[in-house]
């Protein structure tokens, strides 16, 4: 159950991306979300196993936008079933075609944390206070007791050793 909420809330937001984008309302559509996770822990607890959770999350999340819009043909405008398909379609085509890539930046991702964890206190403090707390070089440089150049080519030298790094990792 573990595995399938923490990849569930790393897709959370492409998830969302796909919801959101067919049905324009973000009330329906955090709804939509709560329901498909439902449904997902649902199907973990009775141990069905999910070669590919993102797409299967995407498939009910399809399915229920598909009732909505048929909830919605008692309104005053009908969409046509048939251009609706189609978007379905198209839309759940574009986010599978993009999987391979969502895949190959959980690694990246996976790499990069890494080699940020073996990195000396004073580098990742570094980075923390540029990249997470974004304080600006000026801040950086008072607080670290560095001169604005100091922290600048500080910053060039570790992104380019985390680049190195991850490229190491992702070859092996």
């Amino acid at each position: 159950m573990q595995r399938a909420a923490a990849e569930f809330l790393r897709d959370r937001h492409r998830l969302g991306a796909f919801v959101y984008g067919l049905l324009r309302d973000s009330h329906a559509a955090e709804d939509l979300l709560q329901e498909v996770w439902l449904r997902l822990a649902a199907e973990v607890d009775k141990g069905t196993e999910l070669r590919n959770q993102s797409a299967w999350c995407r498939g009910v999340a399809r399915n229920l936008i598909r009732k909505i819009w048929d909830r919605s043909r008692n309104a005053k405008v009908v969409p046509d079933s048939s251009v609706l398909e189609a978007l379905l379609d198209k839309v759940e085509q574009s986010f599978a075609e993009t999987d391979d890539l969502h895949e190959d930046w959980a690694e990246r991702q996976e790499a990069l944390n890494e080699c940020v964890s073996s990195l000396p206190e004073p580098s990742r403090r570094l980075l923390t206070l540029r990249y997470e707390d974004r304080a600006s070089m000026a801040e950086v440089a008072r607080i670290m007791d560095r001169s604005f150049e100091g922290v600048t080519k500080a910053l060039y030298r570790l992104r380019k050793d985390l680049l190195d790094c991850v490229q190491r990792k992702l070859a092996q």
